[in-house]
């Protein structure tokens, strides 16, 4: 994936989610019932969400998919209450497609100008999702740098409502 300001910048879209940040976002979002980490790498959403179970009584199980470890997403087809991951950019559409298929919510941790294509824009809307919340964050530093902003993104099966604006600021990006 190449970013815009940095054109000299190639990723392999393995960029890890700093624990405190996954920590704060499952915090914030408080997923319920069943959850899927479709993205796992090293495993700071999937244990943040595992912690999480231990506190909520209406969490059943965390699942987690990881290419690298043999666990492909786009082969997942069981139903799931909650998505929360921080998916590969460069595979955003093809991501987001997929979960709407098998969840109500997705929470996706990326550059939110990635929401706004056309194409983007009216895959949420004929799958019959809208957007519930952005919550803007701070880029980590490990994270490729650019001018977009950051942002936790919820999107909910059925949601009308207007789009709830939250700021997380520095809290957990440092």
């Amino acid at each position: 994936m190449r970013l815009q300001p940095n054109r000299d910048y190639i990723s392999d879209d393995v960029v890890q989610t700093p624990a405190p940040l996954a920590r704060r976002l499952v915090e914030h979002f408080k997923p319920r019932g069943r959850i899927l980490e479709p993205c796992k790498g090293t495993g700071n959403f999937y244990r943040a969400l595992r912690a999480h179970t231990q506190s909520a009584a209406a969490v059943l199980s965390v699942d987690w998919c990881e290419v690298k470890q043999g666990r492909d997403f786009f082969e997942w087809q069981d139903k799931v209450d909650w998505i929360v991951t921080n998916p590969p950019w460069s595979q955003i559409r093809a991501f987001l497609q997929h979960a709407m298929r098998v969840s109500d919510n997705i929470v996706f941790l990326l550059t939110i100008n990635h929401v706004w294509t056309k194409a983007r824009v009216r895959d949420v809307r004929d799958a019959g999702f809208g957007i519930r919340e952005i919550v803007l964050v701070d880029m980590p530093p490990a994270f490729p740098q650019s001018g977009f902003q950051l942002g936790a993104v919820h999107f909910r099966r059925g949601s009308q409502t207007r789009i709830a604006l939250t700021n997380l600021g520095r809290c957990c990006s440092r």
